[in-house]
């Protein structure tokens, strides 16, 4: 069966992926907003945050 957190990764690395997308998008259409930047950095730094606690939590044993 496969783990919820392994499920929640996936999701979060699609998440990033598509921002990438957007961020791309906007970026090349000449529309960027002063958003983009900080909201990246922000949801990068979730991952790691994520990454970390999934990485590093007890294991059942």
């Amino acid at each position: 069966m496969v783990s919820f957190f392994k499920l929640l990764g996936i999701g979060y690395i699609f998440a990033i992926l598509l921002l990438l997308w957007e961020i791309g998008d906007i970026t090349f259409h000449a529309a960027a907003t002063p958003y983009v930047l900080p909201f990246t950095i922000f949801a990068l730094i979730g991952f790691l945050a994520f990454f970390l606690f999934v990485y590093f939590a007890p294991q059942e044993g």
